[in-house]
Parts: C-alpha cells; structure tokens; sequence
C-alpha cells in the first residue's frame, strides 16, 4: 500500500476497502487528485478513486459508480471511475483522466504475496 499520511485515506482503506475488495475484487484501486498530492485544500475534499474490475463487464458505464458508491458507505464523499482491465488498459494511453490517474495515482491495494 502507498504510504499516505491522510487520516480520510486511512480511513477509507481500513473501513471502506475491504468492502470494495470482497464485492468486486478489483486489480487497482487508484487513489488519485487532491488527496493523493497533499493538496487537498480543507478537511472534507472528497477521495478521488479508478477502480478497474472483472465485475464491471456487461455492467453499464453509468451505473457502475453508483453500484460501487452504494457498497462502500462512505461517511465522507468519494468519486469513483469504475473501469474493466480492458477499458483501462486502452484508456490509460490517452490523454485523459485515466492517464493522470494511472500517473500519480497512489495504488491502495495491498501487494499479493507471492510463495
């Protein structure tokens, strides 16, 4: 995981998370923007996250973000993108959100261990 001293990251990554992972079982969670930078100018700017998951295939675009908001009962206001690995993989080379978040995103998934 990022090391990101920012008590709303802890948060979300300790409550919000796990949930998020056991739903959907992401292969990114991409933290990104203000609070990723240090920069978040006051105390309730919103978490901005790309999600990229096998789960959001044949599930439209629109709906996703609703879909993922709604399980992860944030107390505090999150933004989502909520990519497949193929849309990501092909938007991530465009000049775009996606790249900016693939640039300076912090990843807030633990590393797999591998034997």
């Amino acid at each position: 995981m990022a090391q990101n001293a920012d008590q709303r990251v802890a948060l979300f990554s300790k409550t919000c998370l796990p949930r998020l992972v056991e739903r959907y079982h992401p292969t990114r969670v991409l933290l990104f923007g203000s609070r990723a930078r240090g920069t978040a100018l006051t105390r309730e700017s919103d978490l901005d996250l790309l999600i990229v998951s096998d789960a959001f295939a044949g599930m439209p675009f629109l709906l996703r973000a609703g879909e993922v908001l709604w399980t992860l009962q944030a107390p505090f206001p999150v933004e989502v993108l909520c990519y497949t690995p193929e849309e990501y993989s092909r938007k991530k080379e465009e000049l775009g959100i996606v790249r900016v978040a693939t640039e300076e995103g912090l990843d807030l998934l633990p590393p797999v261990l591998t034997s």
